[in-house]
């Protein structure tokens, strides 16, 4: 059995606290002095405290505010195939998409590296901003490039993306159903589009997923590229190397 030190043992305390106390998503946590007198220790002890609860998504710091309760972040397992609208459902928030581009355009020598089709297919390209919903107000989190080729969903385009799922879509009108993923992460900093749709900074960092959806018979269903604010999103524990990409992007290492 693992020992928790000093710092673990008050952040799981802390942690107790906050579920007793019933604080909710928003609401200010005391202070490091208050803290450290109710727990009988210094400071800086709490300061690292606080640092391990930012880090796991329990808290957020506002700049000259303080510390408050953070968001609920959207769950992503890269073993799993997940639709967007059911990772926001399996939270209980709703999702709002806005349509930037819905297109057919041919692969070209760029993009068949990516797709893995031959230069000159066929395929829709979609281009959607996703929002969650909350107390009426829309938080832009990403922004997604879908490439799907035309061959497997003929006349997609009458279909409205903004009031329904791709993948939905896919099963239900097409018989494709999504079976397996490859999907690569990496950490990439926001260009003026990305900062502008997301409402964050230029250079801010955003994690990027981008890989390829295949149906039960092996075929390509979509090639995807999305960017997402990290605010927002979380994977799955145990992942090394995506939580030190993270790491290394939130402290600028």
């Amino acid at each position: 059995m693992k020992l928790l030190n000093k710092d673990e043992f008050i952040a799981n305390e802390i942690k107790y606290m906050f579920i007793e106390k019933k604080y909710k998503e928003g609401d200010k946590l005391p202070s490091e002095r208050e803290l450290s007198e109710i727990y009988g220790v210094q400071r800086a002890t709490i300061r690292e405290v606080y640092h391990i609860l930012e880090e796991e998504g329990i808290i957020e710091i506002r700049e000259r505010s303080g510390r408050y309760m953070g968001h609920t972040r959207i769950k992503n397992n890269l073993q799993e195939i997940k639709s967007f609208s059911d990772k926001l459902s399996d939270i209980g928030m709703e999702v709002k998409n806005k349509l930037i581009s819905f297109e057919i355009i041919e692969l070209d020598k760029e993009l068949y590296k990516k797709v893995k089709l031959p230069i000159g297919t066929s395929v829709y390209k979609i281009t959607r901003v996703r929002k969650i919903v909350r107390e009426e107000e829309d938080f832009p989190i990403a922004i997604e490039y879908s490439y799907i080729p035309e061959v497997i969903a003929d006349k997609l385009l009458k279909y409205d993306l903004e009031e329904n799922s791709l993948f939905e879509i896919l099963k239900t009108q097409y018989g494709r159903v999504p079976k397996k993923e490859d999907q690569v992460i990496e950490i990439v900093y926001a260009n003026e589009f990305e900062s502008k749709t997301l409402k964050v900074d230029q250079m801010t960092a955003l994690i990027k997923k981008h890989g390829i959806t295949y149906d039960e018979d092996g075929n390509i269903l979509q090639y995807l590229h999305s960017v997402m604010n990290m605010d927002w999103v979380e994977f799955e524990k145990g992942n090394k190397k995506i939580e030190e990409k993270i790491k290394e992007a939130a402290y600028g290492l």
